[in-house]
């Protein structure tokens, strides 16, 4: 199973909930229950077993903890020709899906490949509006009902630290993206202003992303790159 799948699979696992309990909760449960009752009742392998389970236990969290440190996707930069700086209208929308942390009411979460739209007002302020649906998965779990409904991002080109062109993976597809690193406004989230955050956009047409860094690099100019 490709890498993009498996990550995939363990933010499902992570997100969704059966009875009020994350999935990846319940796998853990389970696994050290069956390595107990392996020892206990003295099946073969006995205590050989359970201490695989529990090895399998103790890799799959370390995994789980590296997967979220990277938003469960990957981002590869590539050198990309800028397009020419060009306006995005304030009634214009592009499609995107965004991973990285999104906020609404003061609450900060974040996701992986959640659908919206970039958007620039009149301000010139830059937003990202995503929304959370209900939805059932793999028949048993559901999305948590507190995450249902609009996320967003907003920020200036002021804020706006590196933008990096490249490749967003999301399951088996590779779609165009960008990478945009940005110091958030403290009003807006509890998070020191000072901590940079980094969102990855994946757009599904190459001239959505193509317009989206347009419009970016109106009022803003490479000055540095995200590996700096």
């Amino acid at each position: 199973m490709p890498a993009e799948l498996w990550l995939t699979r363990l933010y499902l696992l992570e997100r969704a909930e059966f009875l009020g309990v994350p999935l990846i909760r319940w796998l853990y449960l389970a696994l050290v229950g069956l390595a107990l009752i392996w020892a206990a009742l003295r099946l073969p392998g006995g205590w050989v077993m359970g201490g695989v389970l529990l090895a399998i236990v103790a890799g799959l969290h370390l995994l789980l903890r590296r997967a979220r440190s990277r938003f469960f996707t990957t981002f590869v930069p590539e050198p990309t020709p800028s397009p020419p700086a060009q306006v995005l209208a304030p009634a214009q929308k592009r499609p995107v899906y965004v991973t990285g942390m999104l906020s609404v009411e003061r609450k900060l979460r974040a996701f992986t490949a959640l659908p919206g739209f970039y958007r620039t007002f009149a301000t010139r302020e830059h937003a990202l509006l995503c929304r959370v649906r209900p939805r059932r998965v793999w028949a048993i779990a559901a999305w948590p009902e507190e995450e249902v409904g609009l996320w967003y991002a907003f920020f200036t080109p002021q804020q706006i630290i590196a933008i990096q062109p490249g490749l967003a993976r999301i399951d088996r597809r590779k779609l165009p993206g960008l990478s945009i690193t940005y110091r958030p406004n403290e009003a807006e989230v509890q998070r020191k202003s000072s901590t940079p955050m980094t969102l990855y956009l994946a757009f599904v047409d190459e001239n959505d992303r193509d317009a989206v860094l347009a419009d970016l690099l109106v009022d803003w100019r490479p000055i540095a790159s995200v590996a700096e």
